[in-house]
């Protein structure tokens, strides 16, 4: 099928300027994002359509495929002039089980059978896939690789691949992505597909803690624990309170609500944490920990440590939970 690809017109991605940056390798990376070309099948909202294309041109990915189709209805495309037929681009699809075995030697072996401009373009049958274009990069097989966004249509992920390439030194590392949960809303939108929480790079949860030893471990050093700053993918790290917490979960949790609490009091927290975590069968919200942290302050504490004379405990406690997202 003959589809359509924006080449992005500015120099950034020229050999001159990324051999310039630290970091980078000689050869630019050539990423193509083929998620347009992937959803021919669905509903189509021109206005959608138009704000995810604009997303991945913010990705920077070197080149966007569109199917006919999709061109014909995002046309006309005054903003990108340089749009191209794809036909003269070889491209290598398949290999999924390349990492059951060699794949080096099977990398070798795709390199001599093909120019060496060839594009790779893994599927995902055995989810090897963003693995396995990440692996022809940083193995030095090949420069160029296609990729779709959330892996659509049985494919590498863009997302993962820019991050994994970005950790390696192959993309710039001072880009950053917080418009990717935007983005992602928006492909959920367009394809129907929710995607899922702990879905790397984009997944809502993927910064949550909840183990107390990790929660402590990642208060130290978020390094050992975190391969890039949450911040870089637009999220937040978030301290999850259930029944692997331990104290230094509650102590986290307290500071980030900003209430003072004797320390005595921060083993009795955790104990009821966990019994309510458990009786639940999940871990328990913003509001859930500060009733619970109320029960305790009417016991004779003042965990907020900051009350006006004369107002009522109870009453501080449920303005603030009041002020708290019921699904935090």
């Amino acid at each position: 099928m003959c589809n359509t690809l924006y080449n992005r017109e500015s120099a950034i991605f020229s050999e001159e300027h990324l051999e310039t940056q630290p970091g980078f390798s000689d050869v630019p990376v050539r990423i193509t994002d083929i998620t347009l070309s992937c959803i021919d099948n669905l509903p189509h909202n021109k206005s959608d359509l138009c704000r995810f294309l604009n997303f991945l041109i913010e990705t920077e990915v070197e080149a966007i495929e569109l199917s006919p189709l999709m061109y014909e209805l995002l046309s006309p495309l005054t903003e990108h002039p340089s749009c191209t037929l794809s036909g003269k681009q070889k491209r290598l699809q398949g290999l999924d089980d390349a990492l059951c075995g060699d794949y080096l030697q099977t990398f070798a072996q795709a390199k001599k059978s093909f120019d060496s401009d060839v594009e790779f373009c893994p599927t995902n049958r055995f989810h090897c896939a963003t693995a396995l274009a990440a692996e022809w990069v940083i193995s030095g097989t090949g420069n160029n690789v296609a990729s779709s966004f959330g892996g659509i249509g049985g494919f590498s992920a863009t997302e993962e691949l820019i991050m994994i390439l970005r950790l390696n030194g192959l993309r710039k590392t001072d880009k950053t992505y917080n418009f990717f949960p935007e983005m992602t809303k928006l492909f959920s939108k367009i394809t129907g597909e929710k995607v899922r929480q702990n879905k790397p790079i984009v997944g809502e949860c993927i910064f949550n803690v909840e183990s107390g030893v990790h929660v402590d471990g990642i208060l130290k050093q978020p390094q050992c624990y975190e391969p890039f700053s949450p911040e870089i993918v637009g999220r937040q790290r978030k301290i999850v309170l259930g029944k692997q917490s331990g104290t230094a979960s509650i102590r986290a949790k307290l500071a980030e609500l900003n209430i003072q609490c004797a320390e005595e009091l921060i083993p009795q927290i955790l104990e009821q944490v966990k019994e309510e975590a458990v009786a639940k069968n999940s871990a328990i919200t913003k509001r859930e920990f500060i009733e619970v942290v109320n029960k305790l302050g009417k016991k004779g504490y003042d965990p907020l440590g900051r009350l006006p004379i004369g107002m009522d405990y109870t009453v501080a406690i449920r303005r603030l939970a009041s002020s708290t997202n019921e699904r935090e």
